[in-house]
């Protein structure tokens, strides 16, 4: 079979060195699809996909409609008339398929190889962190409403009181690496990013007080609330695991390598604690240790990304959030 337009999709994401991002493609699309795919950038209506591709409006409408439950077609809805674009980046290729109706075994399993190789050999490239962090960790629900003067994209809850459609997934990452110790149903999506999990089928619409009730029960879990790095509230809020989340790729050390932390610090207050040890638990990035005075719980702030996971399990209110220097959105 000819490989070549599935290492060109996989050119197009940044990977043309890749081995296994082709085969991945190569799994999930058929040739027409793939002459679709690659016809739709920049966006097109029907008709101009059929005329580029030489298929029939109505076969191309087919191929587009089967590629959009698929995860690589994406709609941009329009006055004068509905266009449709290829996926634009890792992220979409990466949940959008994982969560297609009736994916293979075989297929998550790709991926489990590739996040094993290509992708852990891509983090160790990594030099210019700062510019590659396409995610920002914000701090849990109890910090927000303990601070009168948090930023409106650190407010999680505010981004569901401003949300004029919210729906959940399921976790692409859980579902890749089949994690069941923690809720799996916890990807959070509002307005356009909504519109699209349930016109796929892939999610389920939550009222204001159930996605409410959902960010509660991620943070009795010790789930770690992650958005997209731009200034704006955005559409997603990801509940993240310690294990196999992408973010940090179950590496700890990774963790600032495509996530920025938080404007927040967490801090203890000495005195109050009682040495209990429970935030030793909660705290994946290993940022947590009893050693300050008395055997204190102490805070490193270089590993500490700002989640406030720890606060729901300190019984002594003896943690507490700083402001540190705002981060850096990446520009819009």
């Amino acid at each position: 079979m000819d490989m070549t337009p599935y290492v060109e999709m996989a050119k197009s994401l940044g990977f043309e060195n890749s081995i296994l991002m082709p085969k991945m493609f190569q799994m999930i699309v058929d040739a027409d699809e793939a002459k679709i795919v690659l016809a739709a950038s920049p966006p097109k209506t029907v008709e101009e996909l059929a005329a580029e591709t030489g298929f029939t409006s109505d076969r191309a409408q087919d191929l587009l409609d089967q590629l959009f439950i698929k995860g690589l077609i994406y709609k941009s809805k329009k006055p004068d008339a509905t266009r449709y674009y290829k996926f634009r980046s890792y992220i979409q290729f990466h949940d959008g398929t994982v969560l297609t109706p009736g994916i293979s075994q075989e297929y998550l399993d790709l991926w489990k190889e590739f996040e094993k190789t290509e992708m852990a050999a891509l983090r160790d490239s990594v030099k210019e962190i700062e510019r590659r962090q396409g995610m920002r960790v914000v701090p849990v629900n109890v910090i927000v409403e303990a601070q009168k003067e948090v930023m409106a994209p650190d407010d999680v809850v505010k981004m569901i009181d401003d949300a004029d459609k919210i729906a959940v997934t399921n976790c692409s990452c859980r579902v890749i690496h089949g994690i069941t110790d923690v809720p799996l149903e916890v990807c959070m999506q509002m307005n356009k990013a909504a519109d699209y999990a349930l016109d796929r089928g892939t999610g389920r619409e939550l009222t204001k007080q159930e996605a409410m009730e959902m960010l509660k029960m991620c943070e009795d879990e010790g789930l770690i609330h992650c958005v997209d790095n731009k200034r704006d509230l955005g559409y997603l809020i990801c509940n993240c695991d310690g294990v196999g989340c992408g973010n940090w790729g179950g590496n700890k050390g990774y963790a600032k390598t495509f996530t920025a932390p938080s404007r927040f610090k967490a801090d203890v207050k000495m005195e109050s604690c009682s040495l209990c040890e429970a935030c030793l638990d909660r705290c994946f990035f290993d940022a947590i240790s009893m050693t300050g005075e008395d055997d204190a719980a102490v805070i490193d702030p270089v590993k500490c990304m700002g989640c406030g996971v720890c606060i729901p399990v300190c019984e002594d209110d003896a943690i507490s959030m700083k402001e540190i220097q705002p981060v850096e959105f990446i520009p819009v």
